[in-house]
């Protein structure tokens, strides 16, 4: 059986399939969707077998189809940073899962919680740990394979590896080697969080977790709390309490804040407040799973400074008003932002022969 439909448009079917949508069926098939694009519209095909069976095997069987339809030639040897779910394991894009299939080896933070993934997608690429406790004694071994023309995948527990996770050192140790380095783009909590904060996206700094020292920590929220841009942090669950009243003191109580956690996840939350109410909401309890902490940036006061002119009109009129000049020069330079020295210069050259009466007087 085959159907069209439009984008944008869901199918339903009225024998007992009224609530699944026509690409969770087409899933459950074992579908493999073609987009064809025409004029008026982009029409969306569907096979359908008679197996009604689902699970890790037709995520499999779809992946599998893709890459046999697929023109792209062999992969490369090489370094492969390949981004994975930060949650929800369907999140994954079909290049991550070709490239993790094809590797030779897949460095994991975590290889019982990467084996999930993989198993959830029918990988049996080997798997080997490679965290911040061992990537020191692994990164020879590594080079050696990787130098032996290995195709060699890195993936952290969840969003791209090298961000706030091991891997920057293995990476610059290949680009000093000269062996490609190939980024394979997939979810980020920092983008995530970010998107769907409410907050300025305009500018923004990821600042990851805080030094463990308290004098290290306080200097970089000195610096954070300065700064006109979305400050982005991670905060483990158990130093949540520390972590707001630290920011209390530094960013004031009444800045804007967002903590999203569990993102993608079935337990999804997006807490938004201002920090004083961010430490009433926490105070009693301990948020659980990953923690992005989001605090929007310090107020920029415009300041237009006046031009020469408007000070030359402001001088003027209070040395006509009997003024001397440098009680006018203080006067002036008490309500703009301009240095008092730069209004002096123009008072000297504009006025400057009453400054000398003035000497001669006194």
């Amino acid at each position: 059986m085959a159907t069209s439909i439009s984008r944008a448009m869901s199918w339903s079917c009225c024998r007992r399939f009224s609530s699944i949508s026509l690409f969770d069926l087409a899933l459950r098939s074992f579908a493999m969707p073609h987009w064809t694009l025409s004029s008026a519209r982009l029409t969306l095909s569907f096979s359908f077998s008679s197996d009604t069976s689902h699970g890790s095997s037709t995520h499999s069987q779809l992946y599998t189809q893709h890459q046999e339809s697929s023109k792209q030639g062999p992969l490369l040897p090489g370094l492969y940073l390949v981004g994975t779910p930060i949650g929800n394991l369907e999140d994954i894009t079909l290049r991550a899962l070709r490239v993790l299939k094809s590797a030779n080896v897949i460095l994991s933070e975590d290889t019982r919680h990467s084996g999930k993934l993989l198993q959830y997608y029918d990988i049996r690429t080997p798997l080997l740990s490679y965290h911040k406790f061992n990537e020191t004694q692994r990164e020879q071994a590594i080079l050696k394979r990787l130098q032996d023309g290995e195709i060699v995948a890195l993936i952290s527990d969840a969003g791209m590896p090298g961000i706030s996770d091991p891997g920057t050192e293995l990476a610059k140790l290949c680009v000093k080697k000269s062996i490609s380095v190939i980024p394979i783009p997939g979810p980020s909590a920092v983008v995530t969080a970010l998107s769907a904060s409410g907050l300025p996206t305009d500018e923004f700094t990821f600042v990851g977790f805080l030094p463990k020292h308290s004098g290290s920590r306080k200097e970089r929220l000195m610096i954070s709390a300065n700064e006109s841009a979305t400050q982005i942090f991670f905060v483990p669950p158990h130093k949540l309490s520390q972590f707001l009243e630290e920011i209390s003191s530094l960013f004031g109580a009444s800045r804007r804040c967002v903590l999203a956690r569990e993102m993608t996840k079935v337990h999804e939350d997006f807490w938004r407040g201002t920090i004083e109410e961010a430490k009433e909401a926490f105070s009693a309890r301990q948020p659980k799973g990953e923690i992005t902490f989001l605090i929007e940036g310090k107020a920029v006061c415009v300041d237009e400074s006046p031009s020469e002119s408007e000070l030359e009109n402001d001088l003027k009129e209070l040395i006509s008003k009997g003024c001397a000049l440098s009680e006018a020069v203080k006067l002036v330079a008490a309500g703009t932002s301009v240095r008092r020295k730069t209004i002096y210069s123009i008072a000297l050259r504009k006025f400057g022969k009453q400054l000398e009466l003035e000497d001669d007087v006194s």
